[in-house]
């Protein structure tokens, strides 16, 4: 065990820095969840894992570390000297994973690193995305569920107009804002659906068709929450859209739980067929 001794300092290490930004960001507080997960998926890995697998030569960890270095010390003084950032804490995670990547190598040897690496790949859910890939992200979403429910209440025959992300209704005005836009839903989603289907199914293909599927359910189940709020708020005015806000937040989740769980199963039994 004594090899696998700087593995545990090195993530140690990037889990205290992370959960810094799981405290502050609400859109990363599952970031616990997504450390047990992925616990979870090592600990399943452990028994099945090379026995006989040769270390990989030094160079090529040294090389790993060469690549992983730079890119630490870039997060670490720009957390220090200006701000801890969700790019800073980006900068850091790659280069940390370097440095696992480089050790599981040496230690174990390439098929042990092919072994471990989507546990390792799948922790990164739990890492802040930079603004500059964020904002787009929550932007298009925004604008495509606005556009959406427009569209529909147009043709339900309920007069609505959009303002940006803002939909004009004949009562009152529904904004459809960063946490409305479906983007805890889709993290949600993209979560059970890589756990899931690494438990349940074998094959890359079934595996992507599944992730595919689970944020499709995530988009549609969000688009009929924000379209029940529509028509909540065009019936009742801004009072009812808030008492009825909370109770669709959970119904998309059930939903999308619910859905997330009879597709692995179906994609399942399809496989082994």
């Amino acid at each position: 065990w004594l090899p696998w001794v700087p593995t545990g300092l090195i993530l140690l290490w990037w889990i205290h820095d992370l959960s810094f930004q799981w405290r502050s960001l609400v859109e990363y507080q599952y970031g616990w969840i997504v450390l047990l997960l992925a616990g979870f998926l090592v600990w399943e890995r452990m028994p099945t894992r090379p026995r006989n697998d040769t270390p990989a030569p030094l160079w090529r960890g040294l090389l790993l570390g060469l690549v992983g270095a730079p890119l630490v010390a870039l997060g670490e003084l720009y957390r220090i000297g200006v701000a801890r950032t969700p790019a800073s804490t980006m900068c850091l995670s790659l280069g940390v994973a370097c440095f696992l990547c480089a050790n599981l190598l040496l230690i174990g040897g390439r098929r042990t690193l092919g072994h471990f690496l989507f546990p390792l790949a799948f922790f990164f859910l739990a890492v802040p995305i930079p603004k500059i890939v964020w904002n787009p992200i929550v932007f298009g979403l925004q604008s495509m569920i606005t556009w959406l429910n427009v569209e529909t209440l147009n043709l339900m025959g309920i007069p609505a107009v959009q303002t940006g992300h803002v939909i004009q209704l004949p009562r009152c005005t529904v904004g459809v804002d960063e946490a409305c836009s479906g983007i805890r839903s889709l993290q949600s989603s993209l979560m059970a659906a890589l756990f899931v289907g690494d438990l349940m199914l074998q094959r890359p293909g079934w595996k992507a068709v599944f992730l595919i599927a689970g944020l499709a359910l995530a988009i549609v189940g969000n688009f009929f929450r924000s379209l029940y709020l529509s028509l909540a708020a065009n019936r009742g005015g801004p009072e009812a859209l808030q008492a009825v806000h909370d109770t669709a937040g959970w119904s998309v989740l059930v939903f999308t739980a619910v859905g997330v769980v009879l597709m692995a199963s179906w994609l399942s039994r399809a496989e082994r067929r």
